[in-house]
Parts: C-alpha cells; structure tokens; sequence
C-alpha cells in the first residue's frame, strides 16, 4: 500500500508524505542539536560527499540545514519513491495491535525493517548496494520522523487513514492529510520562530527517558497506541473498527474499504484540537532526540 495525499500543491499521484517537508526538517534540526561532537563531524563529512545536501553558502548552522535537506529528500526522489514507497510505514490493523509488526512487514519491506537495516549498515558503513551511504543516512533521518507519526503505524482497512473522511479542516478532507500537513501547520502558527525552543523547555524533563527507546519495534508500537487513542479514539462521530486485516490501496479507497467506514465524516476541530496538536509537538522532538541517539550510537559518544 502507498500513503498518497493531496497538498496544497496538488502533488503528483504517488507521493507520499509525513508531517510535510516543515516537520521532517524540524525533526532533523532537533536531531542536530543534540548530537555529540564527534557524530556532528561524522554526520557533516558523510553529507558533504553528497552534493545533493549541500547547504547553501551562507548558512547559519551548515549541519542542521544539510540535515534538514537530506530528511526531506527519500520523499523527492528524482522519479518517484518506486521500490522504496512502502518503507515510509507498516500497516499494523487496529483491530490486531502491535503483537503483529513482523506479520505486518512482508519480506522486510517497512518502516521497522529498513530502519533497523540502515543502523547496522551504518555502523559497519557498509551500504547495501541499493543506495551510496550518503543516501542511507538520509532514509534514516526520513524514516525518524515517519516512524513516529501514528498514522504511519496503523491502518484500519482504510490505508492508515486516507480513506477516512474529515470535514471542517479544508483544504484537507482526509484522515492521513489532517495529522501530516493541517496539524503541523496549526502548530508551527501557534509555536511561531521559537517552536523548538519552546519543545526543549517543554520536554527537557522527559527527554532522557525518550532517548532510550529501546527498539524501533518499540517506537512503532509506541506510534500504534497513539494512534489508537489520539487519532482514531479522538474521532467524532466514531469510527467502526475494522475486525480483520484489508491492504487498501489509497487510490482504490472507493471500491476497498468498508462502507462502514467510509460513510462517516469526521468533525475535524471537534475532534483534533489543542490535545492533538501536543501530540503532534511531543511526535516531532521525540523524532528528533531519538534520532540524535541513533546518530551517537553510530558515531560514537
């Protein structure tokens, strides 16, 4: 299945997004912040040999603009995403939880599998022969920030959400688009130029314990349970759950998922208000410090 949405710019049929480019590039400035010296050297030389990261001339902070442009580029690959679409996310049903991530992840072709891939390849800086380092490093980055929005974790025989109907959220009518791109900007309007500044102070207290996730299978069970109680239990009026596992194709919503839950519009400020958008706050900077950790345990403390 392909998360496919429609922007403000009208995006060609098949790209997908999360949390929109402001959001991964959010992601990975939180990320710079918090590596260590050593990372920041090894992260800074592996971008440079890529001039697709190139930071402009003149940048304030070279390393957090090359990694804002590498987080954003696995979603505009020259060509379209291909082969490497559905790695952006693993479709967990809701009626079935995370006990089913390996059922889920179909010759390791999702989210948890390639993002567990690139961390080992990346500390033995062996790429797999599919992508230069650079370009591993850049999918990693990427898949921090999808990993930790729920919708990229679930699906409800509707495709994680795109074939869920929203109202009240214009130009957004659907699901997925509410909690990638309408949710994010509400925020980034609220929070203004000191968002991050305003996560750190927010989040300083919890921040050690985020750093130790675990594993990315925890992260994603982790996004699973928000988005069973955030996003899907949030939803007003509610949202039939689906009891059994459908692969819906975002495309095909009208002839794939269930009537039942196609039927329903969700009053989108009734249901996703300020409580949403501090779930929205907390997803972006845990993305961001887990993958700082990540980048240190690969690069060295």
């Amino acid at each position: 299945m392909r998360r496919t949405i429609v922007t403000l710019l009208l995006l060609a049929p098949g790209q997908a997004w999360c949390w929109g480019d402001e959001g991964h590039q959010t992601v990975a400035r939180i990320a710079a912040a918090h590596l260590t010296e050593r990372a920041r050297q090894a992260v800074a030389n592996l971008l440079k040999q890529d001039a697709t990261f190139a930071a402009p001339a003149g940048a304030g902070d070279a390393l957090a603009d090359a990694m804002a442009r590498a987080a954003i580029w696995p979603d505009h690959i020259p060509g379209g995403k291909g082969a490497t679409a559905p790695w952006h996310y693993i479709d967990i049903g809701l009626f079935e939880g995370p006990s089913h991530i390996a059922e889920r992840c179909p010759q390791g072709n999702c989210i948890v599998a390639k993002m567990t891939q690139y961390l080992v390849n990346l500390k033995q800086h062996r790429a797999d022969g599919s992508w230069p380092e650079s370009k591993e490093l850049a999918f990693l980055m990427h898949f921090a920030g999808d990993i930790h929005q729920p919708l990229h974790c679930v699906s409800d025989a509707d495709a994680g959400g795109n074939c869920v109907n929203v109202t009240g959220f214009d130009p957004m009518h659907n699901l997925h688009a509410v909690w990638d791109i309408t949710l994010v900007n509400k925020l980034m309007a609220l929070d203004g130029a000191g968002m991050i500044a305003g996560m750190e102070s927010r989040f300083r207290g919890k921040m050690r314990g985020w750093q130790d996730y675990g594993s990315i299978d925890k992260i994603a069970a982790e996004s699973f349970g928000l988005a069973k109680s955030q996003v899907y239990g949030k939803a007003r009026p509610r949202l039939p759950v689906i009891p059994k596992f459908v692969d819906v194709q975002p495309r095909n919503c009208s002839t794939e998922a269930p009537e039942s839950l196609r039927s329903v519009k969700v009053d989108g400020p009734r249901s996703y208000g300020a409580g949403s958008l501090n779930v929205v706050r907390m997803q972006l900077y845990k993305g961001g410090v887990r993958l700082a950790a990540m980048l240190n345990a690969i690069y060295g403390d």
